[in-house]
């Protein structure tokens, strides 16, 4: 489900919810339909403004006053909007007298008061949100960034800890229960899960087919069913074409 649809099964909800609760509350599930979808769009409105335009445009680079100042000034219009809805309310529903006025119009703010909450406090749930996404990605980033740094990969061979140089390897294949590295002068042998070794290794280093991991650097040629690492033609396979493909035509753009 994308982030669209989430956001598209909420505000339904939200909407469900309030024709249902002051449907039962005013005995009137017409009146409370019709409140609802004229205060609806304003709530939606607002956190839609927030959330994609005050918050990207100013907070997240880093402009705390205008946006501190533009959401005052979102808050105070979408209050206006509201009242107006009321002041109609008042209007159609008491007669413009205090005496008449029908006790729906007296709740209009409750439901005011009540969806602008919501949409507060899913801003702002949003907003936490984005924060912990962006600090993910950051380290995801920092993550990678060190493994581009490296220079060596370490695996177990033979009871032994082996250190290889990365542009000695030149693709890594999957086998029964072992996995072996081809290097430029010799077959390591490690134990290790394939899986494994891809987390550990640079980004410049590409799965293309369930048992073969491959060196970009040494490719010389591909197609739509192959790669070939030097002397080596090795299979792409159906699940990991699309990606492996894609990496490869960006890093033969960039180099």
């Amino acid at each position: 489900m994308t982030k669209q649809s989430h956001q598209v099964l909420f505000w339904v909800t939200v909407f469900i919810f309030l024709n249902l609760l002051f449907g039962w509350k005013w005995n009137s599930f017409i009146d409370s339909f019709y409140f609802t979808t004229m205060l609806m769009p304003i709530a939606v409105g607002t956190s839609y403004f927030f959330n994609h335009k005050l918050v990207p445009e100013y907070l997240q680079k880093g402009k705390r006053i205008q946006f501190f100042v533009y959401t005052l000034y979102t808050i105070i219009i979408s209050v206006f909007l509201s009242a107006i809805i009321a002041l109609v309310a008042f209007i159609f529903l008491s007669d413009l007298k205090w005496s008449n006025m029908n006790p729906i119009v007296g709740d209009l703010f409750q439901m005011g008061i009540v969806i602008y909450f919501i949409t507060i406090l899913y801003s702002f749930i949003r907003l936490y949100n984005a924060y912990i996404e962006s600090k993910a990605q950051v380290s995801q980033l920092e993550y990678e960034g060190q493994k581009n740094l490296k220079k060596t990969l370490i695996v177990r061979s033979n009871r032994n800890m082996i250190s290889i140089a990365l542009d000695d390897i030149q693709y890594i294949e999957s086998l029964s229960d072992y996995v072996k590295i081809q290097t430029l002068l010799e077959v390591i042998i490690t134990k290790e899960k394939i899986s494994q070794l891809e987390l550990k290794l640079p980004g410049w280093f590409v799965r293309v087919h369930r048992s073969f991991l491959i060196n970009q650097h040494k490719l010389e040629a591909y197609g739509h069913d192959f790669v070939q690492v030097k002397s080596e033609k090795l299979p792409l396979g159906r699940k990991y074409k699309k990606d492996a493909l894609t990496k490869i035509s960006l890093s033969q753009v960039n180099s």
